[in-house]
């Protein structure tokens, strides 16, 4: 089973990524949903501890590198901890 989207397009004009998989799934998540998505250690830690998250609004995606199982996303507010594995992203639809 692959866990890989075939494709991943970025959609600049409405601050959207649309991740394709080979069976024609698409997941396509807002900037703004992946950065409060985010499954890094201080995001989890804060989001179980019921703190208070200030989030920037309307964050936008920099960057965006394959690790593999996964995507490191980069924030515009500087954020650029968190490894989403491909089976996150897939189930967030």
């Amino acid at each position: 089973m692959q866990v890989k989207p075939s494709d991943i397009q970025f959609d600049t004009e409405h601050n959207l990524i649309h991740f394709v998989w080979e069976n024609e799934k698409t997941v396509t998540l807002s900037h703004d949903q992946l950065r409060q998505s985010c499954p890094c250690a201080f995001c989890r830690y804060n989001k179980i501890k019921k703190l208070p998250v200030t989030l920037v609004e309307h964050v936008h995606v920099v960057e965006l590198n394959s690790q593999g199982y996964g995507a490191q996303i980069c924030f515009s507010d500087g954020h650029d901890k968190g490894i989403f594995p491909w089976i996150y992203i897939k189930n967030m639809s």
